[in-house]
């Protein structure tokens, strides 16, 4: 198992201020970092890769798309633009040494039809995420496909929807990202939900119902760990928190104010509740 920490509470661009943040999260206990998808320049890319080489640190890159490239659009120009587009993050992915892109790449973030999904837009969705990850298999790249909750997308809301997405595309390298957040809005129960659907899950983000510390809000902490010790989950477990230091990123995701002491508190006290609920076995 790995343990990460998402950079998105800091920032949507990574570059050297950051690198001190590297170190002390490598100290903390973290083995992963799930660095944003940016425009980074070639010399960026190798200064990164350097650094969290050194501490021996693995990673994840985190996308998003918009109605720009979007995967389910009717017109077939869009969804040829969102293939485009996850090839690029999917080349991104494989030239900052990461293991997966991960994030809600099945549609476009916070577009909304008024009403839920057809048929079309699945069959849609499946061609596009299949070429994709056959593409991304040719690097040894995973995809991690995240549900959203309802407020932010009317496509996949459910761990069950995306499992069913990711068996019809039918890739070992394509699986499932269950976000804590997210479900605790649309399961009623986290612990069957990570249950039942366990097999297609490659990446779980830690996240609370208010996107600040997690263990300080309402997700039932319980419930989830139960799902992941009987489950015996033993994939990347990466804490996603947002605040305000990014005015782009806290627009995203409706974050208008931070809920939590500090951000060290956030992956502190984060890892510590993770620690706290894996079984040793699953360690």
């Amino acid at each position: 198992m790995k343990l990460g920490m998402n950079l998105f509470l800091w920032t949507g661009h990574v570059n050297q201020q950051h690198f001190p943040l590297f170190g002390a999260l490598a100290q903390t206990g973290f083995d992963l970092i799930e660095l944003p998808r940016s425009d980074y320049t070639p010399a960026e890319t190798q200064q990164i890769n350097a650094e969290l080489d050194a501490l021996g640190l693995s990673r994840t890159v985190a996308t998003i798309l918009d109605e720009h490239c979007n995967p389910i659009s009717p017109d077939p120009r869009i969804r040829q633009a969102a293939l485009e587009k996850l090839r690029a993050d999917i080349d991104l992915t494989a030239a900052l040494g990461a293991e997966a892109l991960i994030g809600p790449i099945h549609s476009a973030h916070k577009q909304f039809s008024g009403c839920g999904p057809g048929a079309d837009e699945f069959s849609y969705c499946v061609d596009i995420l299949r070429a994709a990850g056959e593409y991304a298999a040719t690097l040894g790249i995973e995809l991690s496909v995240e549900f959203l909750n309802r407020f932010e997308c009317y496509f996949l809301n459910t761990c069950q929807q995306a499992s069913e997405l990711t068996r019809a595309i039918g890739l070992d390298n394509v699986g499932v990202l269950y976000d804590t957040h997210h479900a605790q809005i649309e399961e009623g129960n986290q612990g069957a939900a990570i249950k039942n659907n366990a097999r297609d899950i490659n990446q779980i983000h830690i996240s609370e119902s208010h996107r600040g510390t997690p263990g300080t809000g309402t997700v039932d902490w319980v419930s989830v760990f139960e799902g992941l010790n009987s489950s015996a989950y033993n994939g990347r477990l990466v804490i996603e928190a947002f605040g305000t230091q990014d005015p782009s990123i806290a627009s995203a995701v409706n974050i208008w104010r931070n809920c939590f002491e500090s951000e060290e508190a956030v992956y502190r006290d984060g890892y510590r509740l993770i620690a706290g609920g894996i079984r040793e076995e699953s360690k």
